[in-house]
């Protein structure tokens, strides 16, 4: 579905898609018609080569993008719900953040002990919780403090091991590791089973 200015990313996306295709197609052709030539050129047959392998490249290159336009643009219906990810392992939360970006929610990391300066922070649709063991009591203030509306999901990442444990409080609790489609579609849309 196009956007108001008329530029849809996976329609751009799969033109980008066919012309790769069609090029790789030829440099295909080209290199196995050479291939096939008994007594063929070395200097031309490695010419070929490269460009079917340069070819090649951009076509996956190009599939990649077109892949990431699809997701994104399935997610069109999530674009600007801020989805606060409470910081665990800093590497963790950052993947997370990036991985909802991509997918067009709006992320933000934040440390369990930044909430203090943080207080002007809009309402966030949903929260990210990654813990590796029980929260502790601070965990637990901050956690309550960030589900300032009913409808804001808090969503807690546990080991496998504390997957039985009362989790009050949460709308949902994943056990890590979970995929980034997961923790979207279980977590944040709520769709699925909990």
């Amino acid at each position: 579905m196009a956007n108001d200015t008329g530029n849809d990313p996976v329609r751009d996306a799969k033109a980008q898609f066919d012309k790769a295709f069609r090029r790789l197609e030829a440099a295909q052709v080209r290199l196995q018609t050479l291939a096939a030539r008994p007594h063929a050129d070395e200097a031309a047959l490695r010419s070929a080569r490269f460009a079917y392998d340069e070819a090649r490249l951009f076509w996956l290159s190009s599939e990649a993008a077109l892949r990431s336009a699809a997701i994104a643009d399935s997610y069109r219906h999530c674009m600007n719900r801020l989805v606060v990810v409470l910081e665990g392992d800093s590497h963790v939360a950052e993947s997370i953040a990036l991985l909802l970006r991509l997918r067009g929610f709006r992320a933000k990391v934040m440390s369990h002990h930044s909430w203090d300066e943080e207080r002007s922070i809009e309402p966030p649709s949903a929260v990210i919780a990654d813990f590796g063991r029980k929260p502790g009591r601070a965990d637990t203030q901050v956690i309550s403090r960030l589900k300032v509306t009913p409808s804001t999901r808090m969503i807690a990442m546990v080991p496998p091991a504390l997957l039985s444990d009362d989790w009050n409080g949460f709308d949902t609790v994943l056990a890590k590791p979970a995929s980034i489609d997961t923790i979207i579609q279980q977590g944040i849309l709520g769709n699925g089973h909990e």
